[in-house]
This record gives C-alpha cells, structure tokens and sequence, in this order.
C-alpha cells in the first residue's frame, strides 16, 4: 500500500504523467485492435484515397466517380478536415497503414481529452472513468473504425468546453470547425441550446434578491452571446465553403434525409442506421448500463442537489439513448455522455460514502474501490475487447478487390463507367482504381434520391430479380461498358451475366468477376 500511495503522490506532482499514461494504454489498446490488415468498414477506403486527392489535386467540386447519384455534380466533402488531418499520414507511411496509425492517434487523443473535461468538471476519479470507457464494447467499435468519429468528438467535447467556461471567440471557430468536419453539425447548436436552456432554467428558479437578479440578467446575457457564438461559427463554416452553395442541398440530404428521416425501410441503407436490439445494446455494454443506471437512481433521489451541468449531460445522455435505439451509430454520442453524466452525479454525492468510509477505517483505500470494481468485471471486459478485435479481423482486407480494380485500370478507357453489384463496393474500387467511373456508394440514399426509378432498376438487375433486357439497360440507360460482380454476394447476378450472350466475361478471381457488354 505504501508503494501504490508513493506512486500516487509521485503523479499528482507531475500532472502531465497521468495524461501520457493514459495516452500510451489507449494507444497500445487500439493498437492491438488495429493490427490486422483489415477494416471493418469499407468507408475507411474512401477516407485514405480521399486525403491522397485532397493531396494531389486539391479540393474537389464535383464527384464523377458516383455517375448515377445527386453527388455527381452536387458534391461536398462533409469530411474536409478529417481529410486535411489525414494527409501526414497517408503521405509518410503507405496510405492504408497511415490511415490505421491516424485512427489510433485520434481515439488515444479523444480518450485523454475525455480524461480532461472530467477533470476539468471537478470530477473525481476521473482516470477511472477514462479507463472504463476503454472497455465498453460498442462503443471502442465505433471510436476505431477508420473515420472521422474520433475526431469529430474531439472537436465536440472542446467545443462544449468553451460552452461551459464562456469562451466566446473559441467557440466561434470551434464551431466553424465543426461544419468542415461533419455533416452533422447542427448537433452542437442543439446541445449548445439544451445546455444555455438548463442554465437559464435553473437561475429563474433562483429567489429574488436584488443581487441574485443581477446575476440572473448577466448570465442571461452571457448565454446569448454564446448562442450567437455558436450560430456565427456554424454559418461562417457553412458559407465559407469551397462547396457553397451546394453544399446547402447535400446538408439537407445527409442530415435530414439520412440521419432523420433515413430510407431503411424503403432501400438498404448502411449497417450503422439501423438499430440495435434492446437485448443486444444491453448485454454489449452491461458494466457500463449498471454504472448508468446506478447513476440515474441517485440522481432521480437526489435532484435538488444537482447542478447544471450534471442536468445537462442527464438530458445529453437521454436524447442519444433514445436516437441509438433508432440508429446504432448514435452510441459513440451515448456513451461518453452517459460516463461524464454518472461522474458528476457520484461526485456530487460522494460525501456519505467517505463518511462510511472513515467510519470504518478505511478511507485510506478508497482508491482500491474502482480496481475491485474493475476485477469483478474483468472477464466481460476481456471478452467485449476479443469480440471487438473479431470483428475487426473478420473486415475488409486491405486488398480486397484490388486485382480486378487494376485490371479494370489498365484495360479500359479512362473515366468508362464500371456497373457494379453493390453500393458498398465503390469505396474498395475507387480506392485501388479511380481510372473509372462507378454508379453508386457512401449511401444508397444518394442515388435513390437521383432517380428512384433508376435504383429500383439498378436493385433489381443486381439482385438477379431481372434478367430482361440486361445489356441495353447497362450499356444505354446506366452508360456502362464493363461490369464488375461481386460473385460471393449475388451469385444470382452473375449467373444472369454468365448465361446471357451480350456479357463476355474479361476477368476473374476468386473474389469477382469482370464482364464487358458486348454491342
């Protein structure tokens, strides 16, 4: 004990070890999650060939790559600065190898920060709850999938930073900031609202002397000069854009269109909108809904003692809960919010617990109550972390797709337009070969909206539910010369193609099959 009490001390006079030290466990967490030559999400192809153009050509306008979409001539890289960020990266190292290197930097970033904001929010054991975060399975699924999350919270959790200490010119660009990184961004005028909300609530509720008055009409004032902080940085990233104004009709699809109103029942939208199961979200995260819940129970008995900002999170935390039973994506929102929520209510009422503890004599090892906690739950702790580093092994291979891509590259005209068998293939094809021009990808939402005629034509043809007229469709209507099928997946498809005299097959491996239709 006086060993662990000696270290303790050595940190607390060193601040800055404990940040490094949970930066270098983060780091070789993730690192370990990440050591595979596999993505789990075939986007993360997109990102690093997106950061090589960013690169090479600079910003780009219009996205000839996605011929059958509204992103054709309607294009914004909702995810400029991601891909700025990226450019070190996939530049020094071999793109896909930087790209991995850039997603475990950013997620071991976003965990210290998390660590920080605690800290900075009087939380106590605040390296506690970093490290828990750690081990929460669906969410480390999403922070280290090879794209913008770990980011894009980074810039979140600063932003409500600057919120919270009244950082008016910080916020300003902060918010800015955010509209180049994602599509999403009126996600921070809500919170930032929600937030100015319950601060202006729970001062009116405040009695009226003279100075409690003044007080009131002075924060009153500071929040809207906030507000305002945050609705300038957000429109100033909006109109001062390389994209404006088209990107105003791309916000519209991606946050309304995708994110609200989301086709998944109309078309087959991408894994990550649709919901988890109430079971499902519950056994992936049970240590973590325990502590939640735990949480939520105190904070319900004891809600007079609760102070704006453990309100705040409680209304953060169940707005996210309730848009991860909607989409599962949502609980890289959820569970971070969720944590910082359960740390400020436990602090808050923390005093009788060292009360019972000093009774008892044993307030000298109040620190070993976490570790205990830790230990009984470290057999499910280990198994989320194996089923996440399953899933990441079981992925997209790095060069998956590739043979058939180059072959495509090196035998047909540039910019001919290949018809493939899935939306999800495109950001593998385009990585490897942006020599061609493909139909759709990134969402199927995009072609959908296009021309819902054409998607129903291109759904039916590529799930072999149609295998009339399939050459003057593919050659007339979708423009394309050449075919690249997915054989594992729509077997259907290619057996159309196989047994149909206008398709003469040019290649094939063991993951695909090219054809060229025949005049």
């Amino acid at each position: 004990m006086r060993v662990i009490n000696r270290a303790i001390i050595f940190f607390n006079q060193r601040q800055y070890l404990w940040y490094l030290l949970l930066f270098a466990l983060a780091f070789s967490l993730f690192a370990y999650l990440q050591l595979d030559p596999t993505f789990a999400d075939p986007d993360s192809f997109y990102h690093a060939k997106m950061a090589q153009v960013l690169r090479d050509q600079g910003v780009v306008t219009e996205f000839p790559w996605l011929s059958a979409t509204t992103l054709r001539y309607d294009y914004t890289d909702h995810h400029l600065l991601y891909h700025i960020l990226l450019i070190p990266f996939v530049s020094i190292l071999p793109p896909l190898v930087g790209l991995k290197l850039a997603t475990i930097f950013f997620a071991s970033l976003f965990v210290v920060l998390f660590f920080w904001l605690l800290r900075s929010l009087k939380v106590k054991g605040a390296l506690w709850y970093a490290l828990f975060l750690l081990t929460v399975n669906p969410f480390i699924f999403r922070l280290n999938l090879a794209k913008a999350q770990a980011v894009v919270l980074i810039l979140l959790f600063l932003a409500l930073y600057f919120l919270f200490n009244r950082r008016y010119l910080s916020l300003l660009f902060a918010s800015w900031l955010y509209v180049w990184l994602y599509a999403g961004w009126p996600l921070l005028l809500v919170l930032s609202s929600v937030y100015l909300l319950v601060n202006w609530f729970i001062y009116q509720r405040q009695g009226g002397w003279l100075i409690i008055q003044r007080i009131r009409h002075k924060a009153n004032g500071q929040s809207l000069f906030l507000l305002f902080s945050v609705i300038l940085g957000l429109a100033a990233g909006v109109f001062f854009s390389p994209y404006f104004p088209r990107n105003l009709y791309f916000y519209w699809q991606q946050t309304f269109k995708i994110a609200l109103v989301n086709y998944q029942s109309v078309i087959g939208v991408g894994g990550e909108w649709y919901p988890f199961s109430f079971s499902q979200l519950l056994l992936g995260a049970l240590p973590f809904f325990i502590v939640f819940i735990a949480a939520l129970t105190l904070f319900i008995y004891y809600r007079k003692k609760q102070t704006v900002y453990s309100w705040t999170f409680l209304i953060f935390s169940l707005l996210f809960f309730i848009l991860t039973l909607k989409s599962r994506r949502n609980i890289e929102y959820f569970v971070p919010f969720a944590l910082v929520f359960s740390g400020l209510v436990i602090t808050n009422l923390s005093v009788w617990p060292a009360k019972f503890l000093a009774k008892l004599k044993l307030v000298n090892l109040s620190w070993a109550l976490p570790l205990i906690l830790f230990l009984l739950f470290s057999s499910i702790f280990i198994r989320d972390l194996m089923l996440v580093k399953d899933s990441y092994r079981q992925g997209f291979s790095f060069t998956k797709f590739s043979q058939p891509a180059n072959w495509l590259k090196e035998n047909t005209p540039p910019g001919s337009i290949v018809f493939h068998s899935d939306w999800d293939e495109f950001p593998l094809l385009f990585y490897h070969n942006s020599h061609n021009r493909y139909l759709v990808g990134l969402d199927p939402t995009f072609m959908y909206t296009y021309d819902q005629d054409l998607h129903q034509s291109w759904v039916e043809i590529t799930t072999g539910k149609s295998n009339q007229n399939l050459q003057p469709m593919i050659k007339n209507v979708f423009g394309a010369d050449y075919v690249f099928v997915d054989f594992n997946s729509n077997a259907e498809f290619d057996r159309n193609l196989a047994n149909n005299i206008f398709f003469q097959k040019v290649f094939e491996n063991q993951e695909a099959r090219v054809y060229k239709v025949i005049e």
